[in-house]
Formats: C-alpha cells, sequence, structure tokens
C-alpha cells in the first residue's frame, strides 16, 4: 500500500523532496493526494458518512445501546487477537458501567508495549505507523489501517456538514507537514495538492518578514475554507489585524491544541469566518468536534470517554478530570480505558443544535508559549512539535527560550537513549533555528510545570 511504504520511510523521503524545484514538489504532494484521495472518498466513505448522518437523531438510549454493543466487540476482539490483552476476560459487560472492572491504561504503559499492543488480524504490510507526542513530547507510534484513516475522513466529513461545507471543497492547510525546505528565504513557501483541491502552507517559515508574503498568498485563497493549528492560525490573524487587513475566508477548522477564547477571538475578527473545533488524537481512540451552534460534542460511534478523578472514579458533571478512551474504530492496535494525559470535563444541558451526543469541554495538559527568534521568525508550538516526532525514549521534551539567542531543549529521561536523542533533537533544532540562535541541550529529572500542572512546550524564560 502507498500509504504504508510513504509513511515507513518519511525520513528519506524528506530530504529527496527537499532537493526538488517548486513545479516537483507539487507533482510529488499531488501524487500523495492522489493516495490519500483513494481512501478519503471511495464510495465506501460515503456510505459510513450517510450512516453517521442518520445518527445525529439518535436518543440518549440509541447512543448507551450503541456503545455498549461495540464495547463488546472491541474488547472481545482484543482478548482474541491482541498479546497485551490476553488476559483479559471475556467481553460479556452488562452495562457500560461494567467497563470499569478493567484496568486503567497509563500512556507510559502503552509507550513501554507498543509492539504487544498489535493485533495479529492487521498483517504488517497493512499497518500504517504515525507518531505522536501527545501533551508530553514523549513519542509514542501508534499503528492502524486504511480502513481507520477512511473511517476517520467520514466523520471529518459529518462536521464538514455542520459547517455547510461540501467535500472536496477548496482549502488552505496550515498543519505540521514540511512541504518547504527549512532554509528557504522567499515564497512560495506553499505547495498545492490538485486532487483534493487543497494548498499546503508552510508553519515553519512564519516571520515579521515573511507576514506580507503569507498574507498576500490568503488573499488570492479568500472564500476558501482555512484549516490549521490555533496557535499557527493565531499568528496569522495578528499578522492581518496589525495591518488592518482582515481577510475573509468561508469558514475555519481547528485541531491539535486547544483553542483559547482569545486565539478564537482573534482568528474569527481576522478571517470573517466561524471557527469550528476538533479534538482528535494519533490514537484514533475518540473524537470531540464541534457543532454548529458551539457544542463540543463527542462522537458516540469513534469511542467510549470516562471522565475519572484522581482515584479513577468517574468525575461529577462540570468536574475535570482525566480523559480516558477505549476506542471503536482501531482494530489494528485497540486501546482499552487509556488515560491519554488530557483532561476534561462533562457540560451538562442539551446543545441547541439537537443533537444528543455528549457534551465535554476537553482542556489540554500542555500550555506553550511561542518562541520568537532574533530575526522575527516566530515558530508556533505545534510547529517545533513536530521536531519531536522521531524521539522514542523521552518522558518529556520542552524547549526552553532562555534569552534572545538561546534555547535549552530539556529532556526528561525515559529509556537508556535519551541522551542521544536529545542531541539529535538539538541538531534538528539548529537546523531550523540557524546559527544565530545557540542550542544547547539539558536532560532533567521532572519537566517544568505551570500552576495547575500544565506542562508547556515552549517556555520564554523561567517558570
Amino acid at each position: 500500500m502507498i500509504e504504508t511504504l510513504v509513511r515507513g520511510n518519511l525520513p528519506r523521503l524528506q530530504k529527496f523532496y527537499d532537493r526538488c524545484p517548486n513545479s516537483a514538489r507539487n507533482m510529488l504532494t499531488s501524487a500523495r493526494g492522489w493516495s490519500l484521495t483513494r481512501i478519503r472518498y471511495a464510495p465506501e466513505t460515503f456510505a459510513i458518512l450517510r450512516e453517521l448522518r442518520a445518527h445525529e437523531s439518535w436518543s440518549v438510549e440509541e447512543i448507551a445501546a450503541h456503545q455498549l454493543r461495540a464495547l463488546r466487540k472491541i474488547l472481545e476482539h482484543a482478548r482474541l487477537t491482541v498479546p497485551f490483552y490476553s488476559g483479559y476476560p471475556r467481553a460479556d459487560i452488562k452495562s457500560l458501567e461494567e467497563l470499569r472492572r478493567l484496568p486503567v491504561l497509563t500512556r507510559g504503559t502503552v509507550l513501554e508495549n507498543q509492539e504487544r499492543l498489535l493485533s495479529r488480524s492487521t498483517p504488517p504490510r497493512e499497518r500504517i505507523r504515525a507518531g505522536t507526542t501527545g501533551t508530553t513530547g514523549a513519542n509514542l507510534m501508534v499503528t492502524f489501517n486504511k480502513e481507520l484513516a477512511r473511517d476517520n475522513w467520514a466523520f471529518t466529513l459529518r462536521q464538514w456538514a455542520w459547517a455547510g461545507v461540501e467535500p472536496r471543497a477548496p482549502r488552505v492547510t496550515f498543519y505540521g507537514a514540511r512541504i518547504v525546505p527549512s532554509r528557504r528565504a522567499r515564497p512560495p513557501y506553499w505547495t498545492h495538492n490538485a486532487l483534493e483541491r487543497q494548498i499546503l502552507a508552510s508553519i515553519f517559515h512564519l516571520s515579521e518578514k515573511a507576514a506580507g508574503s503569507y498574507l498576500d498568498f490568503l488573499r488570492k485563497q479568500r472564500g476558501k475554507i482555512l484549516e490549521g493549528f490555533p496557535s499557527v492560525l493565531g499568528i496569522l490573524a495578528d499578522f492581518a489585524l496589525a495591518r488592518g487587513e482582515p481577510i475573509p475566508m468561508r469558514v475555519v477548522f481547528t485541531s491539535g491544541e486547544p483553542v483559547y477564547p482569545s486565539t478564537r477571538a482573534r482568528i474569527e475578527e481576522a478571517f470573517q469566518a466561524r471557527v469550528f473545533d476538533t479534538y482528535g488524537m494519533t490514537e484514533y481512540c475518540g473524537l470531540v468536534q464541534e457543532c454548529e451552534r458551539g457544542g463540543m460534542h463527542v462522537a458516540p460511534e469513534y469511542g467510549y470517554l470516562e471522565i475519572l478523578n484522581e482515584r479513577d472514579e468517574p468525575a461529577r458533571t462540570g468536574e475535570e478530570g482525566h480523559l480516558v478512551w477505549t476506542g471503536f474504530l482501531n482494530r489494528a492496535m485497540p486501546l482499552v480505558r487509556y488515560r491519554i494525559g488530557d483532561r476534561g470535563r462533562w457540560q451538562g444541558g442539551a446543545c441547541p443544535c439537537g443533537r444528543a451526543f455528549p457534551l465535554v469541554v476537553p482542556t489540554i495538559t500542555r500550555e506553550s508559549d511561542i518562541l520568537r527568534c532574533p530575526d522575527g521568525r516566530i515558530y508556533s508550538p505545534r510547529a517545533l512539535n513536530q521536531l519531536l516526532k522521531e524521539s522514542h525514549s523521552l518522558r518529556f521534551c520542552q524547549f526552553v527560550h532562555q534569552s534572545r539567542e538561546r534555547v535549552v531543549v530539556r529532556g526528561v529521561p525515559g529509556s537508556g537513549r535519551a541522551a542521544e536523542e536529545v542531541a539529535e533533537i538539538r541538531a534538528r533544532l539548529e537546523e531550523l533555528l540557524g546559527p544565530r540562535m545557540q542550542v544547547i541541550v539539558e536532560l532533567a529529572p521532572e519537566p517544568l510545570s505551570r500552576p495547575g500542572g500544565k506542562i508547556p512546550l515552549v517556555v520564554n524564560g523561567a517558570l
């Protein structure tokens, strides 16, 4: 499968891609888009989408019944095909509450048992692997298959429908792909995926100097969908608002990190469009999506969510607790009662949209600063987060901007290769930031944290 080969050889392919001229990079981006399009817009995807739309009329009782059936199914699949769960009891639970008889998995447990969590039902040649640093900076390799990629896209299309957007609508994307060489000093800072009518823009070249180029580019795309990390779109919004030049877009989709009220307000003012937020994860065990009335809904077909307090007991409505997910869709690497490291709280009441899907307010443990270089370049935490994707030996990793031209890569070891991996991260950061920024490394016993336990990825000065 093409997508399996691409993801398995990303570092080597990235070096080849970076050496190509702009025209060739556009062709390669579209070629990758062709592979993804075959998954995303297959007839099966639209059949799933029609089914998902029909579920929007479910009652609370129908949602609970569906989730109980899905839990029994994934628990039995996990017990029979995944070595890690071989000692689990038969999936004969009579109610959702009975799930609490099973242990809670921590991220550390999953990190230590990544291979034992793979299902024998998915042949190695069909496995797609992706890394996630989550909220801790510790990289976890997640395995899934093309069926899950298709299912996941159907959920994306359902939220698009809530926003009045049709499939394949033109969009501009600001996520973490390295689509332009890091040392490029002039536009274009973007590339084209022709088959999906998508333009992917670099989040690694934002600066005061490049602000005009980015804004000129966005003006030419006015009226399209805008999607990206909230912190990145917030930087772009600041560029536009500082010049008094809002750029109307059709709708804005955010994901990958929290969208705080002040950031949402700046984005909506700058781009004259409504923000629809999504909380998801590379582990593919849960999904929360914002509807047209502002409710953050758990997708009940995607996974089962528990919110637990420090004693692993159910949190009351309005009480913040740990998000613990049991995924229904990822049969290649099922996760049962997985405490992902994020927090949230149930929101009481009914959503004005009329859907009975549960309402939740997710709160992320990593609240981060932005790194500003002496030459005016600006890096969101999600841009720097990409540098950690190949790390497997760190429990935490942070970037501490101690002074104008000095950054510390601060790693908390998790295994024997921690020192080597921190040095590798330093080398990648030096390549990104250039010679004017001094980068040093430091190993520490614990991460720096803010009041309330929030762990930032980027720290400006001392906490």
